[in-house]
């Protein structure tokens, strides 16, 4: 099959969609029968294509980020110079919500619908944006992908979609990067980029106010573990105004690292040094740090909400994530329990090693037969 495949996500982002966009993009290419891929984007720097990918064509809209979103929204044609490639695919995939007008048969990918669900965690042009357009893109779609059963139930509920129409496709994890590393040479490593060797709790994620991580703040004040930091890595995000005002009332501030975004080669160094990672997100559409973290051998817990515990399956401590005295009590037995942390870096590392990003390509793979299909089969009813 040939495959019009959205690579601007991966080129344009460096959090989770990127991730995704860029490893299925890789796992396509290197399915011994897999699809022949033309990869699309619009005007954005193309060294960051990867090696493997670079031969690969290529369909260019020579639009940036925010005028092509606008375009779609529009609803407009693409004009034949720029459609040309397209066409001549089978199957556009959309692999951040946003499909063009239709020309074949299109699979998007919903990764969450978090501004329906915590719609106030949202910029108001964030929120406005996501509301007029993913009903349409999902109506328009063959068939949507999502990254979970959690997200797939969102999707039905919030966009009326029917549920027939959502295939849900677990991400992957990246095992030749994040796996089981030598805890003493992650150290080395991890004091280097912290300047510091004392051990620490670990955190991963945009510094925005849907991860929660007021909520950590505050449980991790509660501990009194004095022996150790609570380490923060991620870009800010927007409003981190109740983070900042639950760090200030915890007092807190000498225990806490802020290491800001940490490079993708440094991350399963990152995770393999902690005594135990915490992830507090309110909700998620899949939660890949939870799998990385798990694979490179940390303790995990995690919230029990939305897709995190399908993730984390029976691997992690689970916490209501608007529970900080709960979060605290699972800190204090984890950090003060060696038994407890060497049994879930055990159950983490198995856990881990269900998700692989080949797996997540052959499913993708048939979704796009299904979907060039059932769109066939559509027209030819509608044409009888």
């Amino acid at each position: 099959m040939r495959i019009c495949f959205d690579y601007s996500p991966a080129l344009a982002q460096g959090a989770g969609i990127a991730r995704y966009t860029r490893e299925l993009a890789l796992a396509l290419r290197r399915l011994p029968e897999g699809p022949a891929l033309t990869l699309f984007h619009n005007r954005q720097p193309i060294e960051r294509i990867p090696p493997a990918l670079i031969d690969l064509p290529r369909a260019v809209i020579p639009l940036n980020n925010r005028m092509w979103r606008l375009f779609v929204m529009s609803g407009l044609m693409l004009r034949p110079a720029w459609s040309a490639p397209i066409r001549q695919c089978d199957v556009f995939h959309g692999t951040d919500a946003l499909i063009p007008a239709k020309m074949i048969p299109a699979v998007m990918t919903i990764h969450d619908l978090s501004t329906h669900r915590y719609p106030q965690h949202h910029t108001r042009l964030h929120r406005a944006y996501a509301r007029v357009t993913l009903p349409r893109m999902a109506k328009q779609a063959s068939l949507i992908i999502a990254d979970s059963t959690a997200t797939k139930l969102d999707i039905v509920r919030f966009l009326s979609v029917p549920a027939d129409k959502v295939r849900v496709i677990h991400l992957g994890v990246d095992h030749q990067r994040f796996h089981p590393a030598d805890t003493e040479s992650a150290r080395r490593e991890v004091a280097d980029l912290l300047k510091s060797d004392a051990p620490y709790i670990l955190s991963v994620g945009t510094l925005e106010p849907r991860k929660n991580l007021a909520a950590l703040l505050r449980a991790f004040a509660q501990t009194h573990l004095g022996n150790l930091r609570l380490v923060l890595a991620g870009g800010h995000g927007w409003g981190d105004s109740p983070m900042q005002e639950a760090l200030r009332q915890a007092g807190i501030l000498d225990r806490i690292q802020f290491a800001g975004y940490v490079p993708d080669e440094l991350l399963p160094s990152l995770y393999a040094a902690a005594e135990c990672f915490v992830y507090p997100s309110l909700y998620e559409g899949f939660g890949l740090p939870v799998l990385e973290a798990m694979a490179c051998g940390a303790p995990v817990l995690t919230s029990n909400t939305s897709s995190l515990p399908e993730a984390a399956g029976d691997a992690a401590m689970l916490f209501d994530p608007l529970d900080s005295a709960q979060l605290a009590r699972l800190l204090t037995e984890v950090s003060s329990n060696a038994d407890l942390r060497s049994a879930l870096r055990a159950r983490g590392v198995q856990r881990a090693a269900e998700f692989t990003w080949d797996r997540t390509a052959r499913e993708t793979v048939e979704v796009y037969r299904s979907a060039a299909t059932r769109t066939h089969d559509r027209w030819s009813k509608s044409c009888w």
